[in-house]
């Protein structure tokens, strides 16, 4: 004998899952903004740590470029983005790639791999560009890959070189262990070769 099918009990089924889609299709502006209350106190503490951050320690961003890991201090960075378009500059130095706008503002782009004369063979297409801020001079660099920030220890910071054609010359400030280069972004922006006039 052939039981009979319970239709009401598939209606009342189909009932319940319509009315739980519906409200995940629902905006709780009080279930978001205990979220995000959550994750800033998550991040708040995460960043205020005492024990995994040395205080005699420097706070980076690193990145990399032909084949190496290189950092900037954090606190000369001003953004990390994506790569933008060039436009080329005619005499201008042969590290200064072009130029590019920025929130309005007309920056110079280095390329690092020209500046640090890196091996040809490394050289990848930039996906990425850094922006460093000075007083009075701000630019951006290219980058193969932003790594994201780190904190390294000064003690830790030795002097093994990576692949840097004239050291002497060079503006590196140290390499940390894992041998990511921290690079000088201070003497960067004071180079007067890496100024761009927007009136002319």
């Amino acid at each position: 004998m052939t039981t009979a099918f319970d239709w009401e009990a598939l209606s009342r089924r189909l009932e319940a899952a319509r009315a739980a889609l519906a409200a995940l299709d629902r905006v709780d502006p009080a279930a978001q903004e205990r979220l995000l209350a959550e994750r800033a106190a998550a991040l708040a503490a995460a960043a205020a740590a005492p024990s995994e951050r040395p205080a005699d320690g420097i706070d980076v961003l690193a990145f990399r470029c032909g084949g190496e890991r290189y950092a900037f201090d954090s606190a000369w960075v001003a953004r990390a983005l994506p790569q933008l378009p060039l436009t080329l500059l005619p005499g201008a130095p042969a590290h200064v790639a072009g130029i590019t706008m920025w929130e309005g503002e007309v920056l110079a782009v280095v390329d690092l791999r020209v500046l640090l004369a890196l091996p040809v063979s490394e050289l990848v297409e930039p996906g990425a560009l850094i922006v460093l801020r000075g007083e009075d001079n701000r630019f951006a660099v290219m980058a193969d890959a932003i790594d994201g920030t780190r904190r390294f220890a000064h003690e830790d910071m030795g002097h093994s070189l990576p692949m840097l054609a004239d050291p002497d010359a060079s503006y590196l400030l140290g390499v940390a262990p894992d041998r990511t280069a921290l690079l000088d972004a201070r003497r960067l922006l004071a180079d007067a070769t890496l100024v761009v006039n927007a009136d002319h």
